[in-house]
This record gives C-alpha cells, sequence and structure tokens, in this order.
C-alpha cells in the first residue's frame, strides 16, 4: 500500500520557541521579527507546554474582546506579563510520523495555520503549516504516475504496470485497460487515491471476470483431504 508522505517531511525544524518565562514584549518582538502568528511554548527539556499566538497577546490587550468578561481566563490574560500566563495550554500537536492527512485535519478542525510537531519522546521536532502541507500536491505528473505504476500496481496489486494504461496531468490520473478480476478495480482506485498530490482518479477499467456475485468458500478444509469430505 502506497504510503502517505509522513509530517516529519514536510515540516519546518527552524522554529522561534519560547520559554513559559518570556516577557509580553519579548514574545511581541520575536512574533513581529519572524513575521510569524505564533509559536510553540517548551520548557527546558525541549517538552511542549502550549502555544502563543498573536491572539493571545490581542486577548491581554483587549481582554474581554473574545473571551467571556469576567471569566477565569479572561481575568488570567488581563493582568499577563509573560508567556506562562498568556499561552493557549495544552497544545495541539501531530507527530513526525503522522500522514500529513492528520495534520491537515487538526489545522481545520481548529482553524489553526500551524502545528508543533512532536518526537516520541514528546519534545518539539518541528512545526507544520498550511502551506508546508500543500507542498505534497506539489509533485511532477511524473512522479505521481511512477509511483502509481512502480507501488500501486507492481507491489501491491502485483500486476504489470504495462498491461494498463496510466497518465497524470495536473495531478488528475487516468486509468483505462482491463484488469484480472472486476472486484480489483475499487482497490486498485483506493490505492492511487491515497498517492501523495493525486487530486482525482478517472478510470474505465473493466474485468476480465466479474467476480462481485461469487460466493466466497465456506470455512474449513476443503478437498479430497478435508476432513469433512462426505463418506463414500
Amino acid at each position: 500500500m502506497p504510503s502517505r508522505r509522513k509530517v516529519g517531511s514536510v515540516m519546518t525544524t527552524d522554529v522561534a520557541t519560547v520559554g513559559p518565562d518570556t516577557p509580553f514584549k519579548a514574545v511581541a518582538v520575536l512574533l513581529a521579527s519572524w513575521n510569524i502568528s505564533g509559536a510553540p511554548v517548551v520548557d527546558e527539556d525541549g517538552l511542549v507546554l502550549g502555544v502563543v499566538s498573536q491572539g493571545d497577546l490581542l486577548e491581554r490587550e483587549a481582554p474581554h474582546g473574545l473571551l467571556e468578561p469576567g471569566s477565569r481566563q479572561a481575568k488570567r490574560k488581563a493582568g499577563a506579563a509573560f508567556v506562562a500566563d498568556l499561552m493557549t495550554s495544552p497544545a495541539i500537536t501531530v507527530r513526525v510520523g503522522d500522514d500529513v492527512a492528520v495534520a491537515a485535519k487538526l489545522l481545520e478542525q481548529h482553524h489553526f495555520h500551524r502545528l508543533p510537531v512532536v518526537g516520541d519522546d514528546g519534545k518539539l521536532a518541528g512545526v507544520v503549516s498550511r502551506s508546508d502541507l500543500l507542498r505534497v500536491f506539489l509533485r511532477t505528473d511524473r512522479e505521481i504516475r511512477d509511483e502509481v505504476r512502480d507501488e500501486v500496481l507492481l507491489r501491491d496489486m502485483a500486476m504489470d504496470p504495462a498491461a494498463l494504461y496510466v497518465a497524470v496531468h495536473n495531478g488528475i490520473v487516468t486509468l483505462n485497460g482491463t484488469v484480472e478480476r472486476t472486484s480489483m478495480i475499487p482497490v486498485i482506485v483506493a490505492l492511487v487515491r491515497r498517492v501523495d498530490g493525486v487530486v482525482e482518479v478517472r478510470q474505465t477499467l473493466t474485468g476480465h471476470f466479474d467476480d462481485r456475485g461469487v460466493s466466497p468458500l465456506p470455512p474449513g478444509q476443503v478437498g479430497i483431504l478435508s476432513r469433512n469430505r462426505p463418506n463414500t
């Protein structure tokens, strides 16, 4: 099965971070100088404690703007002088080995622009942003076609790649030809859709043998050595 690109292959490793004792003004200067909307908050061991963003800084200046007036969070941010009281915690993170689809889903669900990426030890490894994830779709049509032929057809389906017509244009994969069994068609299409950079799959595949209505053999041993063979 083709493996989707991992977060670790697209993330940014040169990351601006702050500590929980970083002053308010220093955070504002950092975000402005790096031209970023937020930064991970890490402790001395590199463990992610939270995230501080431009929105957190604005809440400090106008605590009743987005937060419920009088709430504990509004009061905390209203008098915040250091990151520990400004940051959003716990941080929503993604792991280095997660599929890029996992990061994309989290970004969409929480309306974030970036996520801290942690390793198996829980320490900060990088940051992944929406623009980083879009790199997946910058793969060339030739790279996509080669993966469809070599990984999906040859390796996963044990087929001769030359048996089918495979074309890719602007990320749209076209498949034409005949496969051994009709039941293979949805499997091939599903695998091709998992290839990084594929936008759409169009196919006119047919099967030599339509096995969709064929019942599978019952469980147990079958044949001349079967213990369930009728007595003769």
